[in-house]
Formats: structure tokens, sequence, C-alpha cells
């Protein structure tokens, strides 16, 4: 035992009427299929939300992933070796961390929740409230939530993914709550969970404490000893009146999730954990974080005190497409699922069509998506996501859709029982009776709903080949290239230098799913370069070879080059074909609103924008309106301008005779 401080490890010993062991406890969550990282950010969230203060429209969410600087890594060291018994430390990792050249850390924070209030000891006399005693003592304590039907902790276990994802299975707890009378108290302190071990004749559960010792348990730092302990570890503090908990995750397992499993793992540097981070929050707790609810998360992350953007609906195209069937399923504006027999309702459903929204997040293809959305996002009371329903694809590769279905208030508690401790899945065989009956109804209702949406149940569906969409047109004019062309696209939507002056990109606000790159003009869109497309080609005349495209007049037909390009042209949106002409003759610009299920409508519905061909622009600058441009030279590159259409995915063609 430390005699010079007062703060040591203190090892929890088996107690007379048995315990369980520290590998027990990190055994609680399974075996789930989803990765350290993002079960951690899932579970650190569930907490945070259900622990907001009644009083507060925003909980404030940080994932602070960090170096510890030089300034603090004396502390951190004293701290990981200051009384931890060497047989605790079987294998040496907290030594080995103390003397490592640096430490890592995550801090998972919230503010305008409640903290952790309650006893400190579990055998105290009834409390109302137990936060300290469920979060950081016992396991699997449920005690005093069952009057909060909407949240989302059901099992009591999820502080397991923070020792899971700490690869010495070490966190630090810091919290401030107000007491009884409103006073703000403190509290911090370190658990481990290490493998159960022998010395000196006592059997230890491996399960450890940092604080202040006593005869058969740890004390936390209290108010100001606590207080100053966090800031020699540098870690987040709190304002005047702040309430809420920071946990630190030491030595965090950063594991790349991307990759195959291999017997040597191989860690994502801080950056790119930091924006897996962002990633995994955005995707797993979307509907919280939505600006109009009347309480929301905000979530911050940073990378060694770098701000990492978190998506968002308003800067990411298929979260938009969510957010908008959500908002349909949340207002009653969509429709109810039941169950016939018994004869019950089970929540609302809505869905939207998606038009150019690509999914590439890694952290979003863990949850199964990628490409073109085709899923349900399944919720209930606490509304974070619980899993995405995968249905059947459309057979455009670049149209969508996307759902919501919540779980009516009324059986909220049934599709709890059926989650996982992960809380990541509904499932039927964990309920007996008209509950199971609910949850599988459930089920066959989905995919009846997406077989129909997607057009799987009708015969006629075709699927057509991949074709490119420039993300600015996302949620402005869904612009692609026709379907079954040659030509390989690489987008850029940036205005084209030396091609006329007419085009400017200027005060052009920033869509869903568009970035602005380094070396832009102000208010100029940039997206992602390198995904493929291809053109349409097709020209009037017969006997036209579809492997040459050399027809009798030995004259090749136009060929679209790469994808269109967005620009504001006199202040009206336009798409920017450019087209390869290899001879003289007649050239004819076409455009065509692509429907859900892959076909061309030539006519727009009444009040709706019809899609037109504005002109040609030829190299010199030169514009020549109209659909039609006769060329009368050789081997030429031009630009066919149409006008953008939102809301709509379009499919432009050029037909050429000699």
């Amino acid at each position: 035992m430390n005699t010079t401080r007062p703060f040591t490890w203190y090892s929890q010993p088996f107690r007379a009427d048995g315990g369980s062991t520290a590998g027990g406890l990190l055994d609680q969550l399974g075996r789930p299929q989803l990765s350290r990282l993002t079960i951690l950010v899932r579970e650190a969230a569930q907490n945070s939300w259900d622990a907001r203060c009644a009083d507060q429209d925003v909980v404030r969410f940080r994932l602070d992933l960090s170096t510890v600087g030089a300034a603090h890594i004396g502390e951190w060291r004293r701290l990981l070796t200051d009384g931890m018994p060497l047989a605790g430390d079987t294998d040496g990792a907290f030594k080995n961390l103390a003397h490592a050249p640096t430490v890592r850390y995550l801090a998972i924070s919230d503010r305008g929740t409640r903290g952790l209030g309650g006893p400190t000891r579990s055998d105290a006399a009834f409390s109302i409230r137990r936060e300290w005693l469920r979060f950081v003592l016992n396991s699997g304590d449920r005690e005093g939530t069952d009057a909060q039907p909407t949240t989302g902790g059901t099992f009591g276990y999820g502080k397991s993914a923070f020792f899971v994802t700490s690869k010495v299975g070490c966190t630090l707890v810091y919290t401030r709550f107000r007491d009884e009378d409103g006073t703000l108290r403190s509290r911090f302190i370190g658990a481990a969970v290490r493998n159960d071990f022998w010395a000196d004749g006592t059997r230890y559960t491996g399960r450890h404490w940092w604080g202040r010792p006593e005869k058969e348990h740890c004390e936390p730092l209290q108010d100001g000893e606590a207080d100053d302990m966090a800031r020699r570890l540098g870690l987040p503090g709190f304002s005047e009146q702040d309430t809420g908990t920071t946990v630190v995750v030491v030595d965090p397992d950063l594991t790349d999730p991307t990759l195959p499993d291999t017997d040597v793992a191989q860690e994502m540097n801080v950056d790119d954990a930091g924006t897996y981070l962002a990633d995994a929050a955005a995707w797993n707790l979307w509907p919280i974080m939505l600006e109009n609810r009347p309480t929301r998360i905000a979530v911050t992350v940073t990378a060694n005190g770098v701000d990492v953007p978190v998506p968002r609906p308003e800067t990411d195209a298929a979260l938009a497409y969510f957010a908008d069937a959500y908002r349909k399923a949340v207002t009653g504006s969509g429709e109810v699922l039941s169950c016939g027999k018994p004869k019950k309702d089970l929540g609302d459903f809505a869905y939207e069509y998606t038009y150019g929204a690509v999914v590439t997040s890694p952290a979003a293809r863990e949850l199964g998506l990628e490409g073109a959305p085709h899923h349900v996002c399944l919720i209930r009371g606490p509304e974070l996501v619980t899993r995405y329903y995968s249905g059947p694809e459309r057979p455009n590769p670049q149209v969508g859709y996307t759902g919501v279905f919540k779980v009516t208030d009324e059986l909220d508690s049934v599709f709890a029982r059926s989650e996982p401790p992960t809380h990541d899945a509904w499932a039927y065989q964990q309920l007996k009776g008209s509950e199971a009956t609910f949850v599988r109804t459930l089920g066959r209702r989905l995919k009846d709903h997406c077989e129909k949406i997607s057009g799987a149940t009708n015969k006629k569906a075709f699927k057509i080949g991949d074709y490119s969409v420039g993300t600015v047109s996302q949620r402005l004019g869904h612009l692609l290239a026709g379907p079954g062309g040659t030509g390989t696209a690489v987008i850029d939507v940036a205005p084209r230098p030396g091609l006329g002056g007419t085009g400017t990109a200027g005060d052009v606000p920033p869509r869903p799913g568009t970035s602005v790159t380094p070396g832009q003009a102000p208010g100029s869109i940039g997206t992602p370069e390198g995904l493929p497309g291809t053109g349409t080609n097709r020209d009037s005349s017969e006997g036209m070879s579809p492997m040459s495209g050399v027809g009798t007049s030995a004259v090749r037909r136009p060929t679209l080059i790469s994808a269109p390009l967005y620009e504001l042209l006199d202040g009206s949106p336009v798409l920017i074909q450019r087209v390869r002409l290899y001879g003289s003759g007649r050239n004819e610009g076409q455009v065509k609103i692509v429907t859900g299920d892959g076909g061309t409508e030539g006519t727009a519905p009444i009040g709706a924008i019809q899609p037109t061909v504005r002109g040609w622009r030829i190299a010199d600058g030169t514009f020549v309106p109209g659909d039609v441009l006769y060329h009368t030279d050789g081997l030429a590159e031009v630009e066919l301008i149409v006008n953008a259409v939102p809301d709509a995915v379009l499919d432009i063609n050029v037909t050429g005779q000699a």
C-alpha cells in the first residue's frame, strides 16, 4: 500500500457469499457483430440521453480522442502504478503503459445531464438516486429505471463497452451532480477490470477501483479533491453550473473495423479514428440530433484537439432522406403497421425515394448501408437507431429508398425486451406468446412493404448499368449521365476553366453531400472524385454496331465525356455535359426524367418543371441556343447545356446523324 498519498488502487476480494469475476462482466455484451468503437458510441450516447435533465433542451455529447501532454503525463503514470498489486496486473499492461512514451485516451463527456448521484456503497439504505451504484459499482442494476419507459438501457450492462474498448481494461469517471438540497457535488474514481487472481491466500475478482480505499470498498474523491485530480490529468472540466459525466477510456483500442480480422490487428491513427467516431455517431444517433426537436443531442468529436466534422442531415444526402422519412413517421403522415391476430398497432412507418444519394462511410457500411440506400431505420422510445433493416434494392442503382419505423409507445417495452444487451436487433425468439407474435409480424410487414417500394414484386422491373451521380445534384438537380453508354466519369462540379466566362458557381450554397475543397473560390462546390460512371450514346441511323459504335456512314456517333458539371449560368442552375464529336453532321441533345423504376419520362407532371436543353457551348466560347448543333469540322469537344431540375434524376443523351 502506498503511504505517501491517500489515493491508491483497491482490489475487490471474493466475499463469503460469492461474487462475479471481472471476466464475467466483460462477457455481458455477448459477441456483438458491431465493432468496439461503434458499440461504445451507441452505449455511451444511450447513457447520456437517458440521463438528460428535464429542464435542458440540448444534451452536449463529446468524444475527445487525445494524447496525454507533457504537463500531465507524470500524474497519469502515478495513477496507473500507485498501489496496483502485481498479481492484479499479471500481463504487465498497467506497468508497460505507465512507462510508454505516450498515453492515449478517449474522453466521452455529456453535459446537460444529471451526473452520477446517490450512495457510494451498494449496501446503503434505499435512495431514489442510484446512478453511481448502477454505473460504477453494480452490474445489471435496473432499480429505479422502470419509471422511465422510454429509456434506452434495458440490461444495465452498457458500461462493459467502456472496459472492452480499453486495451488495459481501465476507465476514469469524473462527474458532477446536484444533491438533494441543490448543492453542486463532484466525484472522481478510477475503475479497472482485469483477470481474477490470488494474492496472499485470498482470491480477488479482478475488479479494481482507484480512489480512497476503505475496509470493504473504495470511496471516490469528492468535490474539490475530485476537481483538482481531473485538472491534474488534463480532463474536460465543468463550467460553473454544469452537471454531467466524463468517462475516460484509457489506451483505447483503435483497431480498424474496416479491415478483416488477422492475427496482428491494424490500428487507425488518431485522425482516422476521430473520423470513424464522428461517422459512427452520425449514423447511430441522427434521429436525436435533428435540429427541430424539442430536446436533442449535440455531438462534438475532436482528435488531438482538432474538431472532426460530424455528418448531419443538413450535410449528408442519405441522412437527409432518412430525416424526411422520420418526420413523416412521427407526425402521422406515414402509415400504421398493424398485427391482425391479436389485433394491435405496431408503430408508424414512412419512406422516401432517394435520387443520387450514395452512402460511402465505413461506419455506415458496418451497419449494412452502402451505395444507394434501401433500408428502414428501426427506432423505439429513446429514438436512437436500433438497426437498419435491409430491403431489396431498386432496379436503378442510383435510385433508392429510406424508411423509418417507430414502435408505438404501448409496445415499446415489448420490443425493448426483444433486444440483446447491445440493443442492435429485435429478436422475437427472446419473447413468448403474443409479444413474440408482434415482433415476428413486424418482420413480415417490413418485408412486404420494402418489396413493394423497391419494385421487387414488379416483373417488369429491370436492372440498368452504373452511371455517375454528382453529389451536388443529390438535393438540387439529381443528375446522371444516361445508362448503357461508353466512357467513364470523374465527378467534378467546380466551374471548368477556359470555356468562356458566362458560367459561375459563385454564391451557391453547399448542398447535402457536398464539400468545399481547398483552392476553390468561395461558394464553389466540390465533390469526391473517382466515382465510376457511363454516358449514353444513341444514334438514329440503323445498322450501327453496338460494339464499335460505327455505322454504315463510317462516322462515329457522339460520345459523352465524364459526368455532367454543375454551374450557374446567368443566375440559373445548369448541368454542363461535355460531348466529343467525331465528324460533320447534325447532333441533337435530349434530356428526360428518370423514374423510380429506371424508365424515363418525356413530359413532366402538371405544375412541375420540365428539363430542357438550353443550348451548346463550343470551344471558343460561342453559345448556340437550342437542342440541335450542326457541326462541320472533324474531331471536336463541345458542351451540352441542360437546365437543372430540383429533385429529379436526369437522363442526358446525344444523338448524331451525318
